[in-house]
C-alpha cells in the first residue's frame, strides 16, 4: 500500500526501496505523522541484514514515501537521526527518525530586522531569500503561490536575531496573518507556497455505519474570553531612551478614546456563562482609535469562544475503490455519527499513518470554534443522546430480563420432559405407549424451537438440548421399531 525509498545522501538520485508490496519488507514498525504548518514525522525500524544499514546517516539521508494506490507522494525529506539499539528479544537495529522538507527553514537563522513598509508577500520573500543564501541548494526553496494579504499591505514587525526561519515565518506571519504553508516538487526545483487554505472539500464520507471505527469528541471552552481588550500598532518611542533593541515593548494604541475612557469591551451573555475572563487582539496596521473599535466590535461579535475537536479511527475508502478521494490532511471530510449527534462537514488536522497496519491509521479533526449559542447547542444535544441511549438500555435490560424468565421456564419445561422421557422408555412396550410417545416428541420439538428464539442468555442450556437430541434419536428408534410390532424391547 505504501512505497518508501531511501536514498543515502543529495547526490543519490535513484534511492533503495525498502518498503513495497511486491519486495520483502526491509524496514518495519512505520509509522507517518502528518500535519499543518509543522514538518512530518517518519519513524521507523532498520536491521543490520539490510545492506543500507551502515549507510543512513542523520541530516544527510534522505527519504521519500508515496501511496501504492494512486501514486501520490505523502512525504519526503531527511533523517533526522538513526539511534543504534540492542533488544534481546529482537537483537541490533537503527530507531531512525525523519523529518519532511520543510523542516530545512530551521537550517537557517535570522538576522534582527526591523521590518516596515513592506507587504506579507515581500515580507515572507525577504525571509525565504535569507534561508537560501545560507543552506546548500537541495535544501533552498522557490517562492510560489502567496494567497495572503492584509488591508493596508504594511506589515510591522521586528526579528530577533539567532531566531530560524521557520520559527520566524511562524511567529511573524502565520500567527498575525494566518495562512498555511505548502511544499511542492517540480522538475525545475522545490517550492514553498503561503496559502489561506491548503486541501480540498472532498467527497468521501465519514460513516459510522460504514468506515467509522472509533471517535472521541472533546469540548474545549478553555480559551474563552469574556472581556476584551483589542491593540492596535504601537506608539513610536521619541525620547533619549529609544533603542533598536529587540527587547523594546511599546505600548500600542487602545480604544480608550472613543469608549467612553475604557479600553476594553465586554459582552454579557459570555460573562453569565464563564464569568469575567480577559482576552487580547493586536491590529499592527490600525494606527486609528475609530477603526481599532470597529474591528474590534466586529471581531468580538464574531468571536467563537469554544473549540471542538475530534479524534477518530476511520477506513481509508479510496483503496477498495469505494471513494474518489483519500484522506488527506487539510481536506474537509464529512462526519456523520448519529450516536454523537454529529453530521456536520469538518476537516482533517492530522494524520497518522501506520504503514504496516493500515486498517490502524488515526484522524484528527481539527478544532472547529462554535459561538456561544453553537456550543449550548452541543451540550443540550450531548444531553438528550445520554437521555436517549439510557432509554435504550433500559430497554435492553427488560428484554433480557424477559428473555432470563423465559430460559428458567423453559428449562422446567425441559427438565419435567426428561423425566418423562426416562418413564416412557423404561415402560415403552405398546401401541397407546407409542402413541403417548410421539405426542411427547412433538412437545420437545416445541420445546427445542422455542429455546432457539431465546437470546443468548440460553446458552447455558445448550448441554440439556444436546442431552434431549440424543434421546430423541433413541426415541425414533423405539417409536420404529414399535410400528413393526406389537411390542418388546431393542437392546442397546
Amino acid at each position: 500500500m505504501y512505497q518508501v525509498t531511501l536514498y543515502k545522501d543529495a547526490a543519490d538520485q535513484v534511492g533503495t526501496v525498502v518498503q513495497g508490496s511486491y519486495l520483502d519488507q526491509v524496514i518495519s514498525d512505520g509509522q507517518l505523522g502528518l500535519g499543518i504548518n509543522v514538518s512530518d514525522k517518519f519513524t521507523f525500524k532498520i536491521y543490520p541484514f539490510v545492506a543500507l544499514y551502515n549507510e543512513i546517516n542523520g541530516m544527510v539521508s534522505k527519504y521519500k514515501i508515496e501511496s501504492e494506490i494512486d501514486g501520490r507522494e505523502l512525504s519526503r525529506g531527511r533523517i533526522l537521526l538513526a539511534e543504534e539499539i540492542y533488544d534481546g528479544s529482537t537483537g541490533y537495529y537503527k530507531a531512525v527518525t525523519c523529518s519532511s522538507d520543510l523542516d530545512y527553514l530551521n537550517d537557517s537563522k535570522q538576522p534582527f530586522q526591523k521590518v516596515q513598509n513592506t507587504t506579507p508577500a515581500q515580507d515572507f520573500t525577504s525571509l525565504i531569500n535569507i534561508h537560501n543564501q545560507q543552506v546548500s541548494a537541495d535544501r533552498q526553496f522557490k517562492v510560489g503561490k502567496i494567497e495572503i494579504t492584509n488591508s493596508t499591505d504594511n506589515v510591522y514587525h521586528y526579528v530577533t536575531p539567532g531566531t530560524s526561519t521557520f520559527a520566524t515565518i511562524n511567529e511573524k506571519l502565520i500567527t498575525k496573518w494566518g495562512g498555511e504553508l505548502r511544499i511542492r516538487h517540480e522538475n525545475d526545483g522545490n517550492y514553498i507556497d503561503w496559502l489561506k487554505e491548503i486541501g480540498i472539500h472532498a467527497t468521501q464520507v465519514i460513516d459510522v455505519d460504514t468506515n467509522l471505527k472509533t471517535m472521541e469528541r472533546k469540548l474545549d471552552p478553555s480559551q474563552v474570553y469574556s472581556v476584551f481588550y483589542p491593540y492596535g500598532a504601537t506608539i513610536e518611542q521619541t525620547n533619549a531612551t529609544e533603542t533598536n533593541s529587540a527587547d523594546v515593548v511599546s505600548p500600542r494604541l487602545t480604544i480608550s478614546s472613543v469608549n467612553s475612557g475604557h479600553d476594553y469591551l465586554e459582552r454579557s451573555d459570555l460573562i453569565g456563562e464563564f464569568g469575567r475572563i480577559s482576552g487580547t487582539k493586536n491590529w499592527d496596521d490600525v494606527h486609528d482609535a475609530k477603526i481599532l473599535l470597529s474591528k474590534a466590535k466586529t471581531d468580538f461579535a464574531n468571536y467563537r469562544p469554544v473549540a471542538v475537536g475530534y479524534q477518530i479511527g476511520a477506513i481509508d475508502l479510496k483503496p477498495f475503490g469505494l471513494a474518489v478521494d483519500s484522506f488527506s490532511v487539510g481536506n474537509y471530510n464529512w462526519l456523520i455519527n448519529e450516536y454523537m449527534g454529529i453530521d456536520d462537514e469538518l476537516r482533517i488536522a492530522t494524520i497518522t499513518l501506520n504503514l504496516d497496519n493500515p486498517e490502524t491509521d488515526a484522524l484528527t479533526i481539527g478544532d472547529k470554534e462554535l459561538t456561544l449559542a453553537e456550543y449550548n447547542s452541543k451540550q443540550r444535544k450531548a444531553v438528550a443522546q445520554i437521555d436517549l441511549m439510557n432509554g435504550v438500555i433500559i430497554g435492553q435490560n427488560a428484554k433480557i430480563t424477559e428473555l432470563s424468565e423465559a430460559a428458567k421456564t423453559a428449562s422446567a419445561s425441559l427438565e419435567k420432559l426428561k423425566d418423562d422421557y426416562e418413564d416412557l422408555i423404561n415402560t415403552a412396550g405398546s401401541t397407546v405407549i407409542t402413541a403417548q410417545l410421539t405426542e411427547l416428541k412433538n412437545q420437545t420439538a416445541t420445546v427445542i424451537a422455542n429455546l432457539g428464539e431465546i437470546d443468548a442468555e440460553v446458552l447455558t442450556n445448550q448441554n440439556a438440548i444436546a442431552d434431549l437430541k440424543i434421546m430423541d434419536a433413541k426415541l425414533e428408534q423405539r417409536i420404529s421399531a414399535l410400528e413393526d410390532s406389537d411390542g418388546g424391547t431393542i437392546n442397546e
